[in-house]
């Protein structure tokens, strides 16, 4: 996988919070289809309140110290046969555009999902 510098720069100033904003979360290995369409929506609400262009979703850094652990999340994964992606672009209202991309930090899998916020109206999660 090419390392895209953009994203790992953007990976970077996340991890220079002293802790999580409204509007991104960390996680190791957390996955649940259901749960993550939900903080899309409310990740992306916040982002739009706290005057941001994206929220973020990060897989491989641990939550409270910050550290880079790795992760086992595949966002190919599927969801009833269904593809991860297909599955949150189907249930995500008004239509957003979210895009997963996978980094490699000190050796190890890092996953970040960002989104933007739709200013203009709420995203939910259905």
């Amino acid at each position: 996988m090419k390392i895209t510098s953009q994203y790992l720069k953007k990976l970077q100033n996340l991890l220079d919070y002293p802790r999580e904003q409204e509007w991104f979360e960390f996680k190791a290995n957390w996955f649940e289809p259901n749960s993550l369409g939900e903080y899309i929506s409310a990740l992306s609400n916040a982002a739009a309140f706290h005057g941001q262009d994206f929220g973020y979703l990060v897989w491989g850094i641990d939550n409270d110290t910050h550290a880079i652990v790795g992760t086992t999340f595949d966002p190919n994964s599927d969801v009833k046969r269904e593809p991860l992606k297909h599955y949150l672009a189907r249930q995500l209202t008004p239509d957003t555009v979210f895009s997963f991309h996978e980094q490699i930090m000190e050796g190890k899998s890092v996953v970040l999902l960002d989104f933007y916020n739709l200013e203009y109206r709420e995203l939910e999660f259905t």
